[in-house]
This record gives structure tokens, sequence and C-alpha cells, in this order.
């Protein structure tokens, strides 16, 4: 009980502050209206690969969704644009995803009063991120986008929400209801996320989730590596996750970041190859591995280590 009041105040604090990037935000291509929930209006900012303006091919997209702890909107800071324009430049239609900040007026207070602003929180700014896929499903013949290869990547509470709608689209959940029934992810990339399931460990029960890059550290006290867990109500980190995906035979690669915190939230730029490399194998040549790593030198480059890339790796980087 205690690690679960511990892990649920830590969750409230996810804060994600960028003091060090404060400077001016990179100028974004362009910005839409998708939606507008509880008097808020969100919207997605699009960064368009440049050398393709011009192309009548349609062209993969990935949904970036921030961090912040569903109480800051970090969408267009440097920390994150950065990482936007560079996979622009890589030939993605690259969105940076608004959503509702459900713990912003939140202040604490005992475990009942916690455990439902906390779900909400994660719950709506899903909902809203499905919002988002339905709008650019609507408009990607405009878009010049390719509804078959849309990727979710998220930092921190937006790494919580690419993982959620993985789950909740698995499951066709209600909230899932404005999808095409055909409608699958291409791909997820999660920077320390996990899932809040009420249901116990997390099963994919419709059809099979999409293929995942899970990176965490194993020392991160805001969102668990492991997971907090009471009765059937809790938070399962990227380590369950994984362990979850392999028993049932689903793709992933899980790179534990050892000794690392949250930072690993941020480490979009310094492990851009690696998402490259994640998106070319299990995306687009359609591979099916499970991949297990634990990281100790920052240097490495994952995507330079496999000899045989369906080795399970554990340590020695």
């Amino acid at each position: 009980m205690k690690k679960f009041i511990i892990a649920l105040i830590a969750i409230t604090a996810l804060f994600c502050t960028y003091d060090a990037m404060a400077q001016e935000a990179d100028p974004w291509d362009s910005s839409q209206v998708f939606a507008v929930r509880d008097t808020q209006t969100l919207a997605l900012d699009f960064y368009f690969p440049q050398h393709q303006q011009k192309s009548d091919s349609l062209r993969p997209c990935m949904i970036f969704v921030y961090g912040g702890g569903f109480v800051d909107n970090n969408q267009r800071s440097p920390f994150y644009t950065k990482f936007c324009r560079a996979m622009a430049e890589a030939g993605y239609v690259t969105v940076a995803s608004d959503y509702r900040l459900g713990l912003r007026d939140f202040h604490g207070g005992s475990i009942l009063k916690m455990m439902e602003p906390v779900r909400n929180s994660i719950d709506i700014a899903t909902e809203d991120l499905f919002a988002a896929i339905d709008y650019i499903l609507r408009n990607a013949e405009a878009l010049r986008i390719d509804k078959d290869r849309i990727i979710l990547c998220g930092s921190s509470a937006g790494a919580i929400s690419v993982l959620q709608a993985n789950y909740e689209l698995s499951n066709r959940t209600p909230m899932t209801a404005a999808m095409p029934a055909d409608f699958r992810i291409a791909g997820v990339i999660s920077f320390s996320g996990g899932v809040f399931s009420s249901k116990g460990e997390c099963k994919y029960e419709v059809h099979d989730p999409a293929p995942t890059f899970f990176m965490h550290g194993d020392a991160d006290r805001l969102v668990p590596y492991n997971k907090i867990q009471i009765f059937r109500l809790g938070m399962f980190g990227s380590k369950p996750l994984a362990a979850g995906f392999k028993d049932a035979g689903y793709p992933y690669c899980f790179a534990t970041f050892i000794n690392h915190s949250h930072e690993v939230a941020g480490f979009q730029m310094e492990q851009f190859d690696a998402v490259m490399w994640f998106i070319d194998n299990y995306i687009d040549k359609g591979c099916n591995w499970q991949i297990d790593m634990e990281i100790n030198n920052m240097d490495h480059k994952i995507g330079k280590v496999y000899a045989n890339p369906q080795q399970a790796y554990s340590s020695g980087f």
C-alpha cells in the first residue's frame, strides 16, 4: 500500500521541467485544431518533410505525445520540437498532439482522493489521442499520409498515453469507438511509460498489440519501471509489459537503462538512431523479434549491436 501511495504521488508530480531548454521553440509548419473538449481547444502541430513537399506518394506518420505529468503543456518545448523536426527530415509527417491536462488543478491528497484523478487523467489524455488519430485518418488524403503506417511515440505522460492507446485499441474498449474496425497502430515507441489497468496484468484480447519499443530507466521513481498493484488495480511499467509481450509472442524491443531514473523520458535525440532502427526493422520490414537488453554505456547505439538480432542481450554495453 505504501509503495502504491508513493507511486501515485510521483505520477502527479511528473512535471518534466526543462529550464535549460527555455529558449524560443523551433517553428512548426502548421497547427490545426482537432477538438474542443471541456472548453479546451486542442491542436495538432504538423512538421512536414521539406524535401518531399511536392511528392504525390503517401508518407508514414508519427504522432508524438509530449510529457509533463498531465500538468504542463510542453507541446512546443525545444526539447521536443527538435525531435519532431528530425523525424520530419527523415521523411515522416510528424504530428505533436495536444491533450487535456487532468492533473493541472489537482493538489494531492489521500490515496482514495488521488486514485480517481490519476486514472481520469490517463483516460482523457488517451481519449484525446484517439481524437487526434481520428482527425488524421479523416484528413489522410489531403495530408498525403499512409493510414497503414501511423506510429505513436511518447515521453513520460505521453508515453503512458501511447501505451494506453495500444492497450485500449487491442481490447476495443469504448474509448476506441471512433476508430475504424480495421485500423491498426503500426508501431509504438515509449520513453518511460506504462499502462493503468483495473483488470490486473495487461492482456490484449481482441487483436495483437502493435510492435512496441520500450525504453525505461530501472531506477525510475516517477513512472514505475516495474509495477505498483493493489488487487487488480495498478500501474504496469515497461518491465511487466515487455514480459507480457514475450509470453504472448508479440514483437517488441525492451531497453533497460541501468541506474537511470526518469531522465530516460527525454532521450529522444540521444536514441534517435535507435528509433529509426526500430521503425526500419519492426515496422517497415515486419520483423517479429523479441529483444531484451540492458544499457550501461550511454554511447551504445542500439541499432548497431546485433550480429543475431533475435538474441536477447542482457548486459555489458
